[in-house]
């Protein structure tokens, strides 16, 4: 049990965060499942990621639900929480977009035939 206002805060933020980019895989799924294959997908295979995606983050929408109710915050934690949470979003969407840039630079370089 957390007991530390500031644990509380970091926990929700990061709860929230884990449910955001959980969201974020659900909408771009194709471009997710990139990170681990190559296309063309097989249709079993986008079912099998298309639910996990979906299991994750319904996940850890339970998750951050279950916490915010063990731990509801005050009006003063409210701001902090946001700002916290904001900047891991922010570090998460960044590697994210840095990982899809990488992605989509060995997609093009794997076009290219060798000689």
């Amino acid at each position: 049990m957390i007991s530390e206002p500031f644990e509380q805060r970091i926990e929700i933020a990061f709860l929230f965060t884990g449910a955001c980019w959980a969201l974020w895989w659900n909408i771009q799924w194709k471009r997710v499942m990139g990170f681990w294959l190559r296309p063309p997908y097989r249709p079993w295979v986008q079912w099998l990621f298309r639910t996990f995606f979906a299991l994750c983050f319904l996940g850890s929408l339970y998750r951050l639900w279950q916490e915010v109710k063990m731990h509801p915050l005050a009006k003063h934690d409210l701001v902090p929480t946001i700002g916290i949470a904001a900047i891991m979003c922010a570090v998460v969407g960044l590697m994210s977009v840095l990982g899809l840039w990488m992605l989509d630079r060995r997609d093009r370089n794997s076009d290219v035939p060798v000689k």
